[in-house]
C-alpha cells in the first residue's frame, strides 16, 4: 500500500522518506558562527565574564581603599559604575532571551 504523502513528496523533491533518514533528521544542527569563528554560546560566555570582571574590578577597588593602599575615590566610584551598567545590561539582556524563548514556546506549529 502507498503511502498517500508520497505524491505531495515527490511534487515537493524531497521523495519519500527511508527509514534511515529519520535518524538524520534527529539530529541537531550545528549552531551557526559569526565571522570570527564564535557561536551565541561563545558571546554569551564571554559577556558574563566581563560582566564579572567589572564586578571583581570594582571589589578590588573597594578593597584598595579599606587597606589604605590608594585614596582616589574617583577610581572606586567609576569602577562602581561600570559594575552596575555591567549588571543592568546583563539582567536586561537576560529578560530579554527569556521574552524571546517565551515566543517561541507560545508559537504554534
Amino acid at each position: 500500500m502507498a503511502n498517500p504523502l508520497d505524491p505531495m513528496r515527490q511534487l515537493m523533491g524531497t521523495g519519500a522518506i527511508q527509514p534511515g533518514a529519520r535518524a538524520e533528521a534527529n539530529k541537531p544542527a550545528e549552531a551557526p558562527k559569526t565571522a570570527d569563528g564564535k557561536s551565541f554560546n561563545d558571546i554569551m560566555a564571554e559577556f558574563v565574564d566581563q560582566a564579572d570582571q567589572a564586578q571583581k574590578q570594582f571589589d578590588h577597588a573597594i578593597e584598595a581603599v579599606e587597606r589604605g593602599e590608594t585614596d582616589n575615590l574617583h577610581q572606586v566610584m567609576i569602577a562602581q559604575n561600570q559594575a552596575q551598567m555591567s549588571l543592568k545590561l546583563a539582567a536586561e539582556v537576560r529578560n530579554k532571551l527569556v521574552e524571546a524563548y517565551r515566543d517561541v514556546m507560545r508559537t504554534q506549529f
